[in-house]
């Protein structure tokens, strides 16, 4: 599926925003490899990013040190999850309760300068946005919830989000799904970037416990703890036939929006095998690492339990981690319900070589979250 022209110039574009200190070692890790279709995304991403550092700088010297004092207390809470596990809707649910913040769009996406520009640039760009994501139903807006390997990205340059961005580079980019195999200094340069967001987003909430969710924390519990040993995560799981086949069609639109190097031919299977190899990895991953975490600071929830009763199943949450807030956060929680309205799925379909693909690569999460390989997902 290719784009139009606008589309190069869209600020859903993932590296839209990112400063042009971390753009160039975007493009020096790349070796400079921008195919000429792609030469106008990468300008615009240039302009923004000289806009978007002029921002930062002045952020910095406005607030740098009230950001710097912030104590990250109470740690963060992960929303934890392969791709279209439910982990927006997971999200959603808490971080719009009064004791909690997530992140929202446009943090995301100027994660240098929202303090400083969304009451003057937010307004002038919302109409910008569409009013859904491309891919699903799900509402868009400046002041929506988003994850936050999006600002990382755009902070660092690590992560594996970049590996669909330059095709011919994708398997390197695979090592920063769970950091186990990057070198000390981006180790360090991703814990500092993450610190960093979290004591902004803490700031502009005045205090109240950040949200987290990117899929591919899933694969990151042990640095996370190092960062935070006491923080809290919640894992959602759902039939993984589903979540394959929703994560290919998420990606039949959002590749095209972000490439800067045209695929090779066959881009559409290398797309499936990659989808396979990462989600095997953040699977596997995340059923090691899960034995790190504290009694008390893990519950696992489905993603059927959870659209069938979000609110007992997050009282179920709340009890389980010990959170602050239910009382409080139930009123709020059901009055979000009750203004999202219904909700249409996608009716995607998998052959019988993908379900046998799917069997092989992500056996262990049939095995651990207990889903039938027949009828009814």
């Amino acid at each position: 599926m290719r784009r139009s022209l606008p589309d190069l110039f869209a600020t859903g574009q993932l590296l839209a925003g990112m400063e042009l200190g971390a753009w160039r070692d975007t493009l020096c890790r790349a070796h400079w490899k921008v195919d000429p279709a792609y030469v106008p995304r990468a300008a615009w991403i240039t302009a923004l990013g000289a806009a978007s550092t002029l921002a930062a700088r002045a952020e910095d010297a406005r607030f740098g040190r009230a950001i710097a004092s912030v104590e990250i207390d109470p740690s963060p809470l992960f929303v934890l999850g392969h791709w279209r596990s439910g982990t927006t809707h997971l999200q959603n649910c808490i971080g719009r309760m009064p004791d909690y913040t997530c992140p929202t769009t446009y943090q995301v996406v100027f994660p240098g300068s929202f303090l400083g520009t969304r009451e003057l640039v937010g307004p002038l760009t919302a109409g910008l946005l569409p009013e859904t994501r491309g891919y699903d139903n799900v509402k868009m807006g400046w002041d929506e919830a988003a994850e936050d390997e999006i600002a990382l990205a755009k902070l660092t340059g690590l992560s594996p989000y970049l590996g669909a961005m330059f095709p011919a580079d994708a398997p390197r980019y695979e090592r920063y799904i769970d950091f186990l195999e990057a070198a000390p200094d981006e180790v360090d340069a991703w814990k500092d970037a993450l610190r960093y967001f979290v004591k902004k987003l803490m700031y502009a909430a005045k205090g109240r416990q950040v949200v987290l969710k990117s899929c591919a924390h899933t694969a990151r519990i042990r640095l996370l703890l190092q960062l935070w040993p006491d923080a809290r995560f919640v894992f959602i799981h759902r039939h993984p036939y589903r979540v394959f086949a929703s994560t290919l069609h998420l990606r039949a639109h959002t590749d095209w929006e972000n490439f800067f190097q045209v695929p090779r031919e066959g881009w559409e299977e290398e797309r499936a095998r990659q989808t396979l190899a990462l989600g095997e990895r953040i699977f596997d991953r995340y059923l090691a690492d899960r034995a790190l975490i504290p009694a008390g600071q893990l519950a696992e929830i489905g993603y059927d339990d959870l659209v069938a009763d979000e609110v007992g199943v997050l009282g179920e949450v709340f009890a389980t981690l010990g959170l602050q807030g239910w009382e409080r956060g139930e009123p709020a929680l059901r009055a979000y319900l009750a203004g999202v309205g219904p909700y249409t799925r996608n009716a995607l379909a998998l052959d019988e070589r993908d379900r046998a693909r799917v069997d092989r690569a992500w056996e262990s999460a049939f095995t651990a979250f207990g889903y039938s390989r027949d009828g009814g997902w």
